[in-house]
């Protein structure tokens, strides 16, 4: 049982009994209960009146959003169509033979080439902390 008196961690002393009454003119005990009850009553409408607004503004957003997505996850499947349809095109002719314009084909040719030295630094690195790790180049 907790009482107002006790020391329990959460729950009013009196002091802070008195001090609520004092704020709010109230002269007995019971009525700042019941001012209490009240207050906590409204609150508790409160949030569960924001928890619905904010359900329905999140439902209103995701329902506009909705057109936006279909529209990425098409875009997205196309472009991957595109990629698959250039992947067969090299493998078909190689990738020196492509039909594809060297004005077209330059900047993926040094796409692939930052690429595949950023792969070499990455493994040269990789090693080079592999070595230290075990006690140096010669361990």
């Amino acid at each position: 049982m907790v009482t107002l008196d006790s020391n329990v961690e959460g729950f009013a002393n009196p002091k802070d009994v008195q001090e609520y009454m004092d704020q709010r003119e109230l002269k007995i005990l019971s009525a700042a209960l019941k001012t209490l009850m009240e207050e906590h009553q409204q609150l508790s409408q409160q949030v569960t009146q924001q928890q619905h607004l904010v359900n329905e503004i999140v439902q209103g957003i995701v329902a506009q959003l909705k057109p936006a997505e279909k529209k990425v996850t098409m875009t997205d499947r196309n472009v991957m169509v595109l990629l698959k349809l250039f992947d067969g095109v090299v493998v078909q002719n190689g990738w020196d033979n492509s039909p594809i314009p060297d004005d077209t084909m330059k900047p993926t040719t040094v796409a692939r080439q930052i690429v595949s030295d950023q792969i070499k630094t990455d493994d040269i690195h990789r090693q080079t902390n592999q070595a230290h790790h075990r006690g140096g180049a010669n361990a």
